[in-house]
């Protein structure tokens, strides 16, 4: 990825509701100029969705221990719930890294009961955003 990509991901990693002009003014383009190179990165798979995050939910980290080789029943799982806000298959420990986010008081404990289904888990609540 170039100079130019990066700082148009940054202005849109900051706020993406800017216009491709107002990005173009930023970074000296056109706004048809970054429209293209957007696309092209979408093309890429370098940008693949656009999300909102709410600041004042309950956010829980949960590391997945998978006792049973059921990844693609268990993505699938992941993939219907619409509070799974993120989801990584990682290396290390634990076999998947969740953000959860609790949208009402009480929802978190049958979620994690679920989760049961594929393994062990742990859970680290936010306190507070950092970056």
């Amino acid at each position: 990825m170039n100079v130019m990509n990066r700082a148009i991901l940054k202005r849109l990693k900051a706020n993406s509701r800017m216009s491709w002009q107002q990005i173009g003014k930023e970074v000296h383009l056109t706004g048809q100029a970054v429209a293209a190179r957007v696309q092209h990165m979408e093309d890429q798979g370098l940008i693949s969705s656009y999300t909102i995050r709410q600041a004042n939910v309950e956010r829980h980290l949960i590391a997945m221990y998978m006792e049973v080789a059921r990844f693609e029943e268990f993505e699938q799982f992941l993939q219907a719930d619409e509070r799974v806000e993120a989801a990584y298959k990682t290396t290390g420990d634990a076999c998947y890294e969740v953000v959860f986010v609790s949208q009402t008081e009480g929802d978190l404990e049958p979620f994690l009961n679920q989760l049961l289904r594929y393994g062990r888990y742990r859970v680290a609540s936010v306190i507070r955003c950092v970056k």
